[in-house]
Parts: structure tokens; C-alpha cells; sequence
């Protein structure tokens, strides 16, 4: 189904309708629907991001490895698409935060080395090809503007991984149809979730974001954007309870 240009993106009960009924939802507790709807619609509502970045910015999170709702992310590509985005856009949010999987390994390998040690296991003589560490490194800093010492040990211990990861990790900043300042909101959209909430990332991509023109009101509107996963519970207890497949 494809969405009209008119759809009000802000309204708790136009999302709730694709999956359950809605009337049923408010009769059942008439005082929650009615908070959750405004607490849905003051960021939504807000003026200092565009509808459309809005949108990619809550796929960010639904699409993002710490969340996966499969629901929520068919929903807001819909809507971006409604918002203005095109294919293009939302896939170049998809490419660019495949890297925040890649978080966990900057405490998991320091744990396996210190394992090592413990062990008296010691093959640190030998951590691969590393030749091509200069140029990737050189690589990732022009696309992206800034470097985390935390790969280093990743690009020494294992070189074909951080080869590949870096590409993936650069592909969407040299090739994507976002803006630098768009997809920093990218970043901060996933490193600000209660899902992630990686602050070294986080204090990277504000600082880039504000490099590039972001605004304080701008980053606040994500914030907000972030606090809308704790409705996502309600959402899928709506559909449970009051969806199409519901026997009462």
C-alpha cells in the first residue's frame, strides 16, 4: 500500500491502525492511548528536523544490529518513502550502520589478549599481514574524518577483517546520496538508543554532527526520536491484542 502524500506523520493512530484496531485499543484504556499519542507526536510534530530525516532517523534504530524490529523497519521505510525519501537514501542508512556491530570487538579482543596472557599463551609474534594497515587506515580517516585507536589492535590481529569492515564502514560516506551532516544524525541515531547507548561513539558523531552545521535543537530532536522505541512494546501489545488475528 503506498501511503498519501497527506499522511500525518506525527499521529500515533494512523501507525496503530496498520496493525490493530484502534478503537479497541483506546476503549481499552482510554488515558494510555491518549499519553502515548501525544508522547509519539511532540517529537514527530517538531520543527527543526525535515519529516523525511525524521524517518530515516527512527529505521536507524529500528534497522540497527542492537534492535531488528522487523515491524518497525518495514514501517518507517514506508514512511520515509512517504516523507520524501527515496531507495537511495534509505539505503545508504542500511550500508552505514552495519559498522555498530563491530563495537563489541573493541572490548572482546582486548579480553581475548589478556586471556592469552593469562594462559602464557603468547603468539603475538605472528598477527598476519598487517602491510596494508597505513593505507585502509588513510582510507577511513579521509571518508570519515576522525579514527578510534580501538581498531588498531583489530587492524593488526586481523587485517583481511578490518579490510572489509572498513570498506562497508566508508562505502555509504563515498558513495551514499546523504549529506556528511545527515549521516553523523545517523551515527548519533545509533550510538544514542537505549539498545547501544556507546558513548564514545556518540561524543564523535555530535562533535562531526556540530563540525558540520548541526544545530543543539537538531541533536535534541533525535534524542527525542530515541525515546520513541519505549513505545514500540505498546505497539506490538496492540497488535497482539487487537490486530487481525485477534480470536475476540
Amino acid at each position: 500500500m503506498s501511503p498519501s502524500a497527506g499522511r500525518d506523520l506525527a499521529s500515533l493512530e494512523d501507525v496503530v491502525s496498520e496493525v490493530a484496531d484502534v478503537g479497541a485499543l483506546r476503549a481499552a484504556s482510554p488515558s494510555a492511548f491518549a499519553a502515548a499519542s501525544e508522547f509519539w507526536r511532540v517529537p514527530l510534530a517538531g520543527d527543526h528536523l525535515t519529516p523525511r530525516m525524521k524517518e530515516l532517523v527512527l529505521l536507524t534504530m529500528h534497522a540497527t544490529a542492537t534492535a531488528l524490529d522487523v515491524y518497525a523497519v518495514e514501517r518507517h521505510i514506508e514512511r520515509a518513502r512517504a516523507a520524501g525519501a527515496t531507495d537511495q537514501d534509505i539505503l545508504d542508512v542500511l550500508v552505514t550502520i552495519v559498522g555498530v556491530a563491530n563495537h563489541a570487538l573493541y572490548s572482546s579482543v582486548p579480553i581475548l589478549e589478556e586471556e592469552l596472557q593469562a594462559a602464557g599463551i603468547d603468539d603475538a609474534a605472528d598477527p598476519g599481514d598487517d602491510s596494508g594497515y597505513e593505507t585502509v587506515k588513510a582510507e577511513f580517516v579521509a571518508a570519515r574524518g576522525f579514527w578510534n585507536p580501538d581498531r588498531d589492535v583489530i587492524a593488526r590481529l586481523m587485517p583481511d577483517y578490518f579490510r572489509a569492515l572498513t570498506g562497508i564502514s566508508t562505502d555509504s560516506w563515498k558513495n551514499g546520496p546523504l549529506t556528511a551532516k545527515e549521516r553523523e544524525f545517523v551515527c548519533i541515531a545509533v550510538d544514542c538508543t537505549v539498545t547501544h547507548d556507546y558513548e564514545p561513539g556518540l561524543r564523535i558523531h555530535i562533535r562531526n554532527a556540530l563540525g558540520h552545521g548541526a544545530t543543539r535543537a537538531e541533536i535534541l530532536e533525535i534524542f527525542q526520536l530515541a525515546g520513541l522505541i519505549g513505545l514500540e512494546g505498546y505497539i506490538l501489545g496492540a497488535r497482539a491484542l487487537f490486530g487481525p488475528g485477534d480470536s475476540e
